[in-house]
């Protein structure tokens, strides 16, 4: 379910951008490139089950409103996951950013929890706070699951940790 729910919360904060209005369609804007370093409890059916470390790179584009990146992460129990997609920040007051991401991915379970298929979408919430122009902190929770292409769909949440710096 959260998943869904953050996946819309995306898609309205897409729409309704102020800094680059949807109705002015995806043009491409010039934007600083930077990448992330994250640390994540995994939390499976309500219980925390394990670790994850996760890389993700943003590249120097905007497309309207949104930011093109890549992402991949591995579990302390080998699970792998790695896809693209879009991030949405909204400043809400000077370096206070509140983030949207939509990610699709593949996810391959080796000892890791059974999500029930091997396409895996995240979507999450970010808080982030910039510093000093070069450095983000962030904390964060998503969700991974196939939205219900498969069967069995069971979903996964993350709580990140990130720490990202622009690269310049």
């Amino acid at each position: 379910m959260w998943g869904g729910i953050y996946a819309v919360l995306f898609s309205i904060a897409t729409i309704t951008s102020s800094d680059n209005p949807l109705k002015n369609g995806f043009p491409y804007n010039y934007n600083e490139p930077y990448e992330k370093i994250t640390y994540s409890m995994v939390e499976f059916q309500d219980k925390i089950v394990g670790e994850e470390l996760q890389y993700s790179y943003y590249l120097d584009r905007k497309y309207g409103p949104i930011q093109p990146g890549y992402s991949m992460s591995i579990t302390d129990q080998g699970g792998l996951w790695f896809g693209s997609g879009f991030i949405k920040k909204v400043n809400l007051i000077n370096n206070l950013y509140l983030n949207f991401d939509l990610f699709p991915g593949v996810y391959i379970q080796n000892n890791e929890e059974n999500l029930g298929g091997w396409i895996m979408f995240r979507s999450g919430v970010e808080l982030e706070l910039k510093f000093e122009n070069l450095w983000n902190i962030s904390l964060a929770y998503d969700h991974r699951s196939s939205g219900d292409i498969w069967k069995y769909n069971p979903g996964l949440e993350t709580i990140k940790l990130s720490f990202s710096r622009y690269i310049r």
